[in-house]
């Protein structure tokens, strides 16, 4: 009887064990989109800015989390801050465009050339930034917001090894605006250093950006979507919202793959019984010639108006190779944000008398996720 007590105290302690261990693992971040998950921390991504750069916070106090660290200000104006959760998860929310006095924080954004999705980059006299944010032959982005994570990488991949040595293996990403076209770039960027060895492959990323940007090309967002599959990078948008719409794109001919009908049009039109009317010729090539003229038009435009801004903030700085293309596309799953009436009468949509950001700001996020889905 005696034995038989034991056994059953013993059987119980397990199960009561094995319980918590249970529980405990519950509270690892799962993939998908959680309308209670990110409304809690859309007030964490507000106070990612100064409140002398929004107008002063309009969210609630962030509860149940801490913030502990918050990087140095890059040299163009990029920054993010870690916060831990009380399930010890950590936040990483990386702060979107600002208006300073030298104009930096939208000199990201307007430098908007793309480049390869791997290579190496002079960032100045000391220092070269290799990177690797897509491996798809063909894979292009944002060279503006490629630099934002340059600046941010050390301080990143430093911050992740340091919670992940305090045992954290949960981590989420946040980002808002250009913060959010960082934030791609840098969810992709962790994945491949885990991926290639450089930081551990046991702990779990999940990313929430809002109010995104375009910030690559269709192979980048084939490789984003194949890296992040099954729910693990949300990009969360209103529809209102101007922002999701750049970076400012258009298709050209050479943005298709290899094998495609742009290659013999005439002879492709002819095959499913479109021929070829007596004006082809002459307007194919005039079509054929926009792309270039577009895109070397705009990059004198970049050339005259950013690329100074640029040099200024980084001496050394040496441009890669430019991409003949600005085709971007969307990335990431992707979550549209519907207003109600309630978000209506907050923002009338008054096109005479307006405010650029009423749509695009934190806020109007914040009351959006809670009244949607």
């Amino acid at each position: 009887m005696r034995t038989l007590t034991l056994f059953i105290a013993i059987a119980v302690t397990c199960l009561a064990f094995t319980g918590c261990q249970q529980k405990k693992e519950s509270t690892s971040v799962l993939p998908g989109y959680d309308k209670t998950e990110l409304a809690a921390l859309i007030p964490v991504m507000e106070r990612a800015y100064d409140t002398a750069d929004i107008g002063g916070f309009k969210t609630p106090q962030p509860d149940g989390i801490k913030q502990v660290f918050r990087s140095k200000v890059s040299p163009l104006m990029n920054r993010f801050d870690v916060w831990i959760t009380s399930n010890n998860r950590a936040v990483i929310a990386i702060r979107g465009s600002i208006v300073d006095p030298g104009g930096l924080s939208f000199t990201a954004a307007f430098y908007s050339p793309m480049v390869p999705a791997s290579g190496k980059i002079k960032m100045s006299e000391s220092k070269t930034f290799e990177y690797k944010v897509a491996e798809i032959p063909g894979a292009a982005v944002h060279l503006g917001m490629l630099l934002g994570l340059a600046h941010i990488s050390d301080e990143l991949v430093s911050q992740i090894k340091d919670q992940y040595g305090k045992g954290i293996r949960d981590f989420i990403l946040l980002g808002h605006s250009q913060g959010s076209g960082i934030g791609f770039l840098a969810t992709s960027y962790i994945r491949y250093l885990q991926k290639d060895g450089k930081l551990p492959s046991d702990f779990r990323l999940k990313t929430y950006l809002i109010a995104a940007p375009k910030v690559g090309n269709l192979q980048y967002a084939y490789d984003y979507q194949k890296i992040n599959n099954g729910g693990w990078a949300m990009a969360v948008n209103n529809i209102l919202d101007w922002v999701p719409c750049i970076g400012l794109t258009f298709q050209t001919a050479i943005d298709f793959p290899k094998i495609s009908p742009f290659y013999d049009m005439k002879g492709f039109m002819a095959s499913i019984n479109f021929p070829a009317g007596p004006k082809f010729d002459e307007t194919y090539n005039q079509f054929l010639a926009v792309g270039p003229a577009v895109t070397k038009q705009v990059l004198e435009i970049i050339h005259e108006n950013v690329y100074p801004r640029v040099i200024k903030a980084m001496p050394g700085y040496v441009e890669p190779a430019l991409l003949g293309t600005f085709d971007f596309e969307r990335s990431g799953d992707q979550v549209p944000l519907f207003p109600d009436a309630v978000y209506y009468k907050t923002f009338p949509q008054d096109t005479v008398h307006f405010q650029a950001w009423e749509n695009h700001s934190v806020y109007p996020y914040y009351l959006l996720v809670n009244s949607n889905y």
